[in-house]
């Protein structure tokens, strides 16, 4: 296995401090009691830079980050081993909620969203992504941008890891991700809700044919437990994810990422770098604790992905 020795660079902008809620039954208009509470990371790129590291791969995230919540979050990245270069800003972190129920494998979530940025506070960001070095670079930019940056923020992301010569890994909806296709990256990961925001009403295939023809070099979009389409100018393939018993899904696009950028990082195959990624999909959502990755969950699961030219029907 040839590994590159340069940390993957996750871009994630809206973090927040995570609060796992275990209850028997939820009844709604009544009093729930929670059996348990967790206190974990979240945000799509912190999960997302936290599986990285935790496929034994150097990461770096890049955020934003505020208050008691924020120096909270920047406590338990360290104590994972993940590298947080961040913003300070005037907004406090959000606290975000996920609600299990005994036996549903479907989870509720309260999110909160993040406080507006000020002015000056992407500038500084901006300032920030200058300061590295993105040459053959593997970047992933993943969720929602925060209020107060610039409809084009990921697109100013996509040049310059372009321009480097680097692989940008898309994973975030709507006209952000849009304005960034012109800059070609590597990889748009989409989930097949986002791919209808986008688009409106085109199916799957128009659809990544689509996203091609706007500048992205491939297109997986997941459905979840449902079979994942990918899309390149030569070829689409279907990809069957492993039946499991979920314990909690919420991460699980990440975790897709996650295992892309570092399969990719270790020069795999296409199709061992796409079987990975649906393997950590899968083995993220057998955890309490979004943005968990056992390796030895992702090898079983691995062996298990059914990947095969997309037929059609």
């Amino acid at each position: 296995m040839n590994t590159s020795t340069q940390p993957i660079i996750c871009c994630g902008f809206t973090p927040c401090v995570q609060r796992i809620l275990e209850f028997g039954l939820i009844k709604k208009g009544a009093v729930n009691r929670a059996k348990s509470v967790t206190l974990a990371i979240g945000g799509k790129g912190a999960n997302t830079a936290r599986m990285v590291h935790q496929l034994g791969q150097e990461v770096l995230l890049l955020g934003f980050s505020g208050g008691p919540n924020g120096a909270l979050l920047e406590k338990m990245l360290g104590d994972e081993g993940v590298t947080f270069r961040h913003v300070q800003t005037q907004g406090e972190t959000r606290i975000c909620q996920t609600l299990v129920e005994d036996g549903h494998s479907e989870t509720t979530e309260l999110v909160e969203e993040m406080p507006p940025l000020h002015a000056d506070e992407w500038l500084r960001m901006v300032e920030l992504l200058e300061e590295l070095d993105l040459t053959n670079s593997i970047v992933t930019v993943s969720g929602k941008l925060p209020a107060g940056a610039p409809i084009d923020a990921y697109a100013q992301i996509a040049q310059r890891v372009t321009k480097a010569g680097g692989k940008l890994i898309l994973d975030a909806p709507g006209e952000p991700m849009l304005a960034a296709l012109k800059y070609n990256p590597f990889l748009l990961k989409i989930n097949d809700v986002e791919l209808q925001q986008a688009l409106g009403g085109e199916d799957l295939i128009d659809g990544c044919r689509t996203l091609i023809e706007r500048g992205a070099q491939s297109v997986l979009i997941t459905r979840g437990s449902r079979s994942a389409l990918y899309m390149d100018t030569e070829q689409t393939l279907e990809l069957i994810p492993p039946k499991i018993q979920a314990v909690n899904a919420v991460g699980s696009g990440d975790a897709v990422t996650a295992g892309i950028a570092v399969a990719l990082a270790q020069r795999h195959s296409l199709h061992e770098m796409l079987i990975q990624g649906i393997a950590c999909g899968a083995a993220n959502a057998l955890n309490l604790v979004s943005g968990t990755l056992l390796m030895e969950d992702v090898a079983l699961l691995r062996r298990k992905v059914q990947i095969s030219k997309f037929s059609g029907a």
